[in-house]
């Protein structure tokens, strides 16, 4: 049977970070089946999410919940203890990495998060997941943190920044021309409803203080364009290129083996991420490492449902260690 409460904790990572944000930060614990040797599985958020969204109920599709629920039906043998962490940001979202713009959310979940849950619930093997950035950090978290993380699920993850995140460059550098980003910034955080094209510049703007911070900007960031000209910066934009999954996956494939990784995505992905998840697939199978991959035809949103087919698959394997 699926449980689920909710904990308070204060995150030493997180004091005095740039924007003001909370250091205080509400974490979900969700179990099935807990026994002391329950393996650990961290849920991150996807961009405009946080712990909260993972309860969200749907009336239209099968959320979060309703999977858990289902999986505990259909796979009695499935045991985990479920952490996922409040991450949102003055930035609307998180990319899971330290950054001087934003706070240091690696060190938070690597360090805050992980060491609370093993004072509290004792040291046990490991896993994370998350969809879309959540799927970003899933990924980057394991690779960079490999004795903590023992396996990921990346759904829909970041990649190929070139075909998920260029298409956005224009329309920002419109809502520049006419408002500066320190001033679009207070506007947009003023105002109670947004544009499609003020959401897409925003998150340029985020993509930017987790991809490319700098103390000495104005903004606290550079931008990949001139807003000016409209020219590509490829010294800012080589800088996002080093933390894209389809070229880091090259890089870090030693650190991969033996992990379990489970790569899934849409077919019809609103943002070309079945392009870049597929090239993690290829660049992994050319290494050798161990991984499983699916397309659905399905497209970005609404694909909760996919965990049902992924979280039982990870437990097991983690519970197998």
């Amino acid at each position: 049977m699926v449980k689920i409460e909710k904990v308070n904790i204060h995150a030493e990572s997180l004091e005095n970070n740039k924007p003001g944000d909370p250091a205080d930060r509400e974490v979900l614990i969700i179990s099935n089946n807990y026994e002391e040797s329950s393996p650990l599985l961290i849920g991150i958020a996807g961009f405009y999410g946080t712990a909260a969204s993972f309860l969200n109920r749907s009336y239209s599709s099968q959320d979060f919940i309703s999977t858990l629920e289902r999986i505990s039906k259909q796979n009695p043998d499935v045991s985990y203890l479920m952490a996922i962490p409040d991450t949102m940001t003055s930035y609307c979202g998180n990319q899971y990495l330290n950054s001087s713009a934003v706070g240091n959310y690696e060190d938070f979940i690597v360090n805050d998060l992980i060491g609370f849950l093993i004072e509290k619930y004792g040291k046990r093997k490991t896993g994370i997941f998350g969809k879309s950035s959540g799927g970003f950090g899933a990924y980057t978290l394991t690779v960079r943190h490999p004795e903590v993380f023992s396996g990921f699920i990346d759904v829909s993850g970041d990649s190929l920044f070139e075909y998920c995140y260029l298409k956005d460059f224009p329309g920002a550098i419109e809502m520049f021309r006419d408002s500066e980003p320190g001033k679009f910034l207070q506007d947009f955080r003023s105002k109670g409803y947004h544009s499609n094209q003020e959401l897409n510049a925003m998150e340029v703007i985020a993509m930017s203080a987790f991809y490319s911070p700098n103390k000495e900007s104005p903004y606290d960031f550079d931008l990949p364009f001139d807003i000016e000209s409209g020219k590509i910066r490829y010294d800012v934009w080589n800088r996002w290129l080093e933390v894209d999954l389809a070229r880091t996956v090259v890089r870090s494939a030693p650190d991969l083996k033996g992990k379990k990784i489970i790569l899934q995505v849409g077919k019809r992905d609103e943002f070309a991420l079945n392009i870049g998840m597929s090239s993690m697939h290829r660049t992994l199978e050319a290494h050798g490492i161990e991984h499983s991959y699916h397309e659905y035809d399905t497209g970005h949103f609404s694909i909760d449902y996919l965990y049902q087919y992924s979280l039982p698959e990870l437990a097991r394997f983690l519970s197998g260690l």
